[in-house]
């Protein structure tokens, strides 16, 4: 209902947000081949004007006069799109409004102007050069002024499904920093973290062995131009574009229905699952840390491509009990009674001062957010990695296995909320069920390696062809 004028036009009102010095509040609307951002700011002469009035609701600033502001939020989003609605196909036939630098003034009386932004040029000072991704032999770019937005992905940043305009029939998926992304983070500082990120992300999968399972290295850049120096900055890049959605998707699809997802199917997408995972620690030596069914989407033959890698930030619902920050690990060379040699972990519990190795702008409250572990571990002790992240792929197992219902995880706060729970699971072999609480042990040094988690999973579906025959 608050945006039936946008609607009536094709337009979709996307995001509000507010500014931390509570002036100014900003609208982006997307339809019709563009994607504008308006801009309301508080005057202090005509309190009672229409971006005071906004401004003063967004912001619950006190006010002298019930006419300063709306009687409730609701009622200002509906105002602020008829706004928007109002002016919309005058602002979408201008040049101007295809430049991402370009930022819609909206005053009183349904004036508008047109303005290009002062802090384009922060945001660009903090995205890095093509000449920065050379090494990883990417050299080909597309301006993101030539990308036609289509729908927005869910994700960190932007992430964003798009065609460039000379291939409209080439649906790509672009994830980066826009320059909505920078209004909305800058002040905080977290915009710096956003980049970081994805920059790390487009350099890891570039160094990481190819695989069937894992999300192949972008090809294609996306650039940010500076219209007043001539010179490029990456603002992201292009992946492929899965249509069939995820594993959290298929979940939540079948829980619908009621038709379960065969067993077949599920026994392929946990060797699947578990073959992405020990490659990149086995062969690319690295991790993933966000391992969850909606980071595993699924191409044209079903099989699953694990994507997110940003290494940032953890699910409270899959992150090992280890994770939090608070422990130590180091491997310790053993003699067996034969003769041989065994490595195991030592885990102990962190007792200095504290400690952080992730940048202050980081967002979240958990332990990882200040101290992630992964990160240091895959540096001093590999296998302490490994096993977390068998734990994470334990749980993501069991909620494809089991077919969890994502509502009775919304109140988790802390992994130990969760209890694996296998009622309504009868058709599930008890070998996987073992196997999976194996993986789920609260002591990591009883948690499999991972090369035998995917042997169990090889020599599952290798048994199930055998009954199907």
């Amino acid at each position: 209902m608050e945006q039936l004028s946008l609607a009536s036009l094709g337009v979709v009102g996307e995001w509000i947000w507010g500014d931390d010095a509570e002036t100014t509040v900003f609208a982006q609307a997307f339809g019709i081949n563009r994607t504008i951002i308006f801009r309301f700011i508080a005057d202090k002469s005509h309190p009672d004007s229409l971006p005071s009035r906004i401004v003063n609701c967004f912001h619950d600033r006190n006010i002298s006069q019930p006419q300063e502001t709306f009687p409730g939020r609701v009622a200002m989003r509906a105002t602020l799109w008829s706004a928007v609605a109002a002016i919309w196909l005058d602002c979408a036939r201008l040049d101007a409004t295809s430049q991402p630098d370009t930022i819609i003034n909206v005053t009183e009386d349904g004036s508008w102007e047109v303005v290009t932004d002062y802090l384009f040029a922060d945001y660009l000072s903090l995205l890095p050069e093509p000449s920065d991704f050379e090494a990883q032999g990417l050299t080909k770019t597309v301006a993101f002024q030539n990308l036609t937005r289509l729908q927005q992905l869910g994700g960190r940043g932007c992430t964003t499904l798009v065609h460039d305009s000379s291939t409209p029939e080439a649906k790509m998926v672009f994830k980066g920093v826009d320059f909505r992304t920078f209004l909305f983070t800058y002040e905080s500082g977290l915009v710096k973290e956003e980049i970081t990120s994805f920059k790390r992300s487009i350099e890891l999968l570039c160094h990481m062995p190819p695989h069937p399972y894992i999300l192949p290295a972008p090809q294609i850049l996306v650039t940010m131009t500076d219209r007043e120096r001539k010179c490029e900055y990456v603002c992201g890049c292009l992946y492929p574009f899965y249509t069939n959605g995820n594993l959290a998707d298929k979940i939540e699809e079948s829980n619908g229905t009621g038709v379960r997802i065969p067993l077949p199917l599920k026994a392929k997408w946990c060797y699947q699952m578990t073959a992405a995972i020990a490659h990149t620690h086995y062969e690319a030596k690295t991790f993933h840390m966000d391992i969850k069914p909606g980071n595993f989407i699924l191409d044209d033959n079903s099989n699953v491509v694990l994507v997110d890698w940003e290494q940032n930030d953890a699910p409270v619902t899959t992150a090992a009990p280890e994770m939090d920050g608070t422990w130590d690990a180091q491997e310790m060379s053993e003699r067996l009674p034969d003769g041989s040699t065994t490595t195991r972990v030592l885990y102990s519990k962190y007792q200095g001062p504290p400690r952080r190795n992730m940048p202050e702008e980081t967002p979240g409250s958990n332990g990882w957010n200040v101290w992630n572990s992964l990160l240091h571990w895959q540096k001093t002790c590999p296998k302490a990695a490994e096993l977390a992240e068998v734990f994470s792929l334990g749980r993501t197992m069991w909620m494809l296995l089991s077919q969890y219902r994502s509502e009775d995880l919304d109140d988790v706060e802390s992994t130990e909320d969760v209890v694996e729970d296998w009622s309504g699971s009868d058709t599930i072999p008890a070998s996987y069920k073992t196997l999976v609480g194996s993986c789920l042990e609260r002591d990591p040094t009883k948690r499999p390696a991972l090369e035998q988690v995917e042997r169990f999973w090889a020599t599952a579906l290798q048994d199930l062809e055998k009954q199907s025959r």
